[in-house]
């Protein structure tokens, strides 16, 4: 008879050491009464669970446009009823990494399994960018149990706990945080199959305002500055193309490097921001401006000052009024319904 492989022999070993170590590594998820911490998970429940879960936010950080994720410090309460053979598996579904947890306990509180978790996490929350910098964003902690499908184990509507410290609200400093998170349950399939099971996915949100303040002042004023000066063109003599060219490619230059230093806080997005709206205009009105100089040196060249002068007098009134219209034109296209 053939002596088996080192091959099968290996395997066989990892699966005996696997069933050896299972109940250990189970009691080390969850330190508690054996109540609620128990040393082997049945396979299957004979009744649906009622899961409580619970989010105290202690700090928010680093909330990245770019990246479109943010840092939450937190409490994460689950409570469920004593059943045999179960402890919730809950995970974090948007987490993109985790920092070590301060804690992990487990307790039988009136009659009630509670286990609470410290938990540091960067998660991923998409943002709709369309009206920056004047746009409200939601950063959400989407949950959902890794074993059991919505048949099984169901989060209660009703949260367990559900917070926002004064802390956490001052330390995202370039957003107005709202002081009331929810917590709302919906059913999903994570597998696109007619036959995959549902879970159970419970989503706390945070609705942030930006402050446009910084916004306001480093890139949007400059700008106003820049096409105060390129309309200034229309007060130089016609006569007189190299200054007027040599204010408008200078202002130009200016603008575009503004937008660039700007743009490259934001995601390569395929849609347009109320700032690269407002950039846009006052692109095309410096380069009109030039076009009007240029317009206005050749009516000179040929001896019709007057009607030079006479278009340079209806540019002063009209691209200000131009730049005004089109910025409007272009908040109300990035506000209009999707």
């Amino acid at each position: 008879m053939s002596r088996p492989s080192p091959f099968v022999f290996a395997a066989l070993l990892s699966l005996a050491l696997l069933s050896i170590v299972r109940p250990v590594l189970a009691r080390e998820r969850c330190d508690g009464p054996p109540e609620c911490c128990p040393t082997e998970h049945v396979e299957h429940l004979d009744s649906r669970v009622t899961v409580s879960l619970g989010v105290a936010f202690v700090g928010i950080y680093s909330i990245d446009d770019r990246a479109q994720t943010w840092e939450a410090d937190y409490y994460l309460y689950e409570r469920w009823p004593p059943t045999r053979g179960f402890t919730p598996q809950t995970e974090v579904i948007n987490e993109t990494s985790s920092h070590n947890g301060h804690f992990d306990e487990t307790v039988l509180d009136s009659g009630r399994c509670l286990r609470t978790r410290r938990l540091h996490s960067t998660l991923h929350s998409p943002l709709d960018l369309r009206l920056f910098p004047f746009d409200r964003q939601r950063l959400t902690l989407r949950l959902a149990d890794a074993e059991r499908p919505s048949t099984e184990v169901t989060f209660d509507e009703t949260p367990y706990a559900l917070s926002l410290g004064d802390d956490a609200r001052g330390e995202a400093l370039s957003w107005l945080v709202s002081p009331r998170p929810r917590l709302s349950i919906a059913r999903r399939s994570f597998a696109h199959h007619p036959s995959a099971p549902c879970f159970d996915m419970a989503t706390a949100s945070i609705d942030v305002a930006r402050r446009p303040g910084f916004y306001l002042t480093r890139f949007f004023l400059p700008l106003l500055l820049i096409l105060a000066v390129a309309f200034s063109v229309f007060w130089i003599h016609p006569d007189d193309l190299g200054s007027q060219a040599g204010i408008g490619v200078t202002c130009l230059l200016a603008a575009i490097a503004f937008q660039s230093g700007q743009s490259s806080t934001l995601p390569a997005v395929e849609y347009l921001t109320i700032a690269d709206r407002i950039y846009a205009t006052g692109y095309t009105l410096v380069a009109l401006a030039l076009v009007e100089s240029v317009y206005t040196n050749t009516l000179a060249r040929r001896g019709r000052h007057d009607l030079a002068a006479r278009v340079d007098r209806i540019s002063r009134v009209g691209f200000p009024l131009a730049a005004i219209v089109l910025s409007a034109v272009g908040v109300l296209l990035a506000l209009r319904p999707r």
